[in-house]
């Protein structure tokens, strides 16, 4: 067998190997073709605003609040499964249409300059799936925006301090009094900021607001403002502004 042989004979197993592991089935619908087909894709985009309830006074330099929070879609149907998919089981190959998501809410909060903060991932998260999700969606998110024209980094100026547990079967006051404190400013990463660039907290889903709120008070305490919150999908009730164009 030749060189050329060989390769074609390398890619035909890799493809087959694909087959095997993936299915070759839009984790959507189901249907064989591809990881997501493209009807799925065309549903995902949802993009409105979402309204979160902030608890706690903010001190008067904070009154102006965190700004809006936009998603791009409904967590529900595909993009909760696309989701899923990319957070659980480990299907990378959708962080693409993941972060084309987030950076279509990143975008309709403004022009920029933007810093983009992710929430910063769990130890055991990272362990578990051999990578921080949301960090890689969030450098797809800027990288496609830097592409387009606008100023956008992703810079991790958040760490974890503690571990709040898992929120799924907890109330919205559990959510919140297991998130407080648990988030610290990475004074390493400071210098990474742009001057005169707002700052935009992101995350994968935000249901309550719990997690990205304290986020936003987190980066309040040591001075830093927040021009608003982004995220891939929103489970909450969309506020009365509805839809953005």
């Amino acid at each position: 067998m030749g060189a050329g042989g060989l390769r074609r004979w390398m890619e035909d197993l890799a493809a087959d190997v694909a087959d095997l592991t993936l299915s070759r089935a839009c984790v959507a619908c189901g249907e064989i073709g591809s990881v997501l087909c493209s009807a799925c894709k065309v549903s995902l985009i949802r993009v409105h605003r979402h309204e979160i309830r902030p608890w706690g006074t903010p001190s008067p330099h904070q009154q102006a609040g965190a700004g809006p929070v936009v998603v791009a879609s409904t967590y529900d149907g595909a993009a909760k499964r696309v989701i899923i998919a990319h957070k659980e089981h480990g299907v990378l190959g959708l962080t693409q249409v993941l972060g084309s998501m987030l950076a279509v809410s990143i975008a309709a909060l403004g022009e920029g300059p933007f810093a983009v903060v992710p929430i910063p991932p769990h130890r055991d998260a990272v362990r578990r799936r051999g990578i921080d999700t949301l960090g890689a969606i969030a450098d797809r998110a800027t990288g496609e925006l830097r592409a387009a024209g606008w100023c956008a980094n992703a810079v991790p100026l958040l760490r974890r301090r503690a571990d709040g547990g898992r929120h799924v079967g907890r109330s919205a006051p559990e959510r919140r009094a297991a998130v407080q404190d648990t988030m610290a400013v990475d004074a390493r990463m400071i210098s990474r900021l742009v001057l005169g660039g707002g700052l935009i907290v992101v995350d994968d889903v935000v249901t309550t607001g719990a997690t990205v709120w304290e986020a936003v008070r987190t980066l309040w305490a040591s001075g830093l403002a927040v021009e608003g919150i982004a995220a891939v999908a929103g489970t909450e009730r969309p506020a009365a502004s509805g839809m953005i164009n």
